[in-house]
């Protein structure tokens, strides 16, 4: 009897087999720790909140202890200077602004309400009870995402004032002390690796750090701009509430394009109860404007292209953490994405033979590879 014959696996069939129980097995280990993580949240916010403000703020303090200040003192000056900056601003919008935000909220309860009336008697006549259909489905997603599930009762459960207030002095304490004894406490943590870890560890930690950095300055920046535009162009329009208006174009400028098309949506609902139809959609044509001068100035520049991803994985990255985690489920996905897929163009880099491009937030100009 002659060698039984090997039957050859088609390409497709063994890359399958190859990958498919890795991601399996990753999933299930993502999701336990995710899990995990939501019964602590209350801890997990204010720390991931503290490591994007101590990830801008650090470079400050290692800058003045250059000088010759102690490190006790420079993070002092630091910290508080960044806290007296943070109290003025929300004081100014408490003071000026939050009154004002029950307005807007009138003013969208009667655009919607427009939008019905037309909806009914407009070209598409559609009845009251398709409408409400409608209006439930919207309401039944909005509730979905931003869930009845696990990740959304435990957000729930932090708007009591002692959760919130807790949170606060936590991510306030992890500040100061993450940029007075940041780099001692990666080093105490490198130590404890094993070896072989050692340089994927350092990778990780330091693409972290400079995206973290540059995702928060380009992300407060480009929302500020956003909102100046659009505050500018409001009030050219003679459309009531700019103040607030601006201001929740600030906020939404932390959740890329998915805000700032909410908050652009706010402001025409606004501009068409005021100033009736063509005003309001003069404010779309200004907000989509104000969006292609972000997407394609504004962010390849303040960004860098280390951090920049594609408009469409962007509104994906936005709308899953969306439903994983809420607010802070949206604001994280890019930015964790864009991680990831930095330290993949790390290992390509390095197996290839090549030399990857230093992403440590000291290097000066970066030339990293497009993502």
């Amino acid at each position: 009897m002659g060698e039984p014959q090997r039957v050859k696996v088609p390409f497709l069939v063994a890359l399958v087999g190859a990958w498919g129980w890795r991601i399996i097995v990753g999933t299930v280990a993502l999701a336990i720790l995710w899990l995990g993580l939501i019964q602590i949240y209350v801890v997990v916010v204010p720390v991931v909140l503290a490591l994007f403000v101590a990830s801008t703020l650090e470079p400050l303090a290692a800058r003045l202890r250059q000088r010759g200040l102690p490190p006790t003192i420079a993070a002092l000056v630091v910290f508080l200077g960044a806290l007296a900056v943070f109290v003025g601003v929300v004081g100014w919008i408490a003071s000026s602004v939050a009154s004002q935000f029950s307005d807007v909220g009138q003013q969208v309860e009667d655009g919607t309400l427009e939008i019905q009336n037309w909806l009914e008697d407009g070209p598409l006549n559609l009845s009251t009870e398709r409408i409400e259909e409608i209006k439930d489905g919207l309401g039944d997603l909005l509730r979905s995402g931003g869930g009845d599930g696990v990740a959304a009762g435990a957000l729930k459960g932090a708007r009591t004032v002692t959760e919130i207030f807790g949170g606060i002095v936590l991510m306030l304490f992890t500040v100061f002390f993450l940029i007075k004894d940041g780099e001692r406490m990666g080093a105490w943590f490198l130590r404890r690796i094993p070896s072989g870890y050692v340089e994927d560890a350092e990778v990780v930690t330091r693409r972290a750090r400079f995206i973290m950095q540059k995702y928060l300055i380009a992300t407060a920046l480009t929302g500020l701009i956003d909102a100046i535009l659009i505050g500018v162009a409001l009030a050219v329009l003679d459309v009531p509430l700019v103040l607030p208006l601006a201001v929740l174009t600030f906020m939404g400028g932390f959740f890329p394009i998915i805000g700032a098309t909410l908050a652009g949506l706010i402001a025409a609902l606004v501009a068409l109860v005021d100033g009736g139809v063509t005003t309001a959609l003069i404010v779309v044509a200004v907000t989509i404007g104000v969006q292609q001068l972000e997407g394609n100035v504004l962010q390849p520049f303040i960004l860098e292209r280390a951090v920049k991803l594609h408009a469409l994985i962007t509104v994906w990255a936005v709308a899953a953490g969306l439903v994983l985690g809420g607010l802070l489920g949206a604001f994280l996905a890019v930015p964790l994405i864009a991680l990831a897929v930095n330290i993949g163009s790390f290992y390509r880099w390095r197996d290839s033979g090549g030399h990857p491009p230093d992403l440590s937030p000291d290097a000066g100009d970066i030339e990293a590879e497009p993502v």
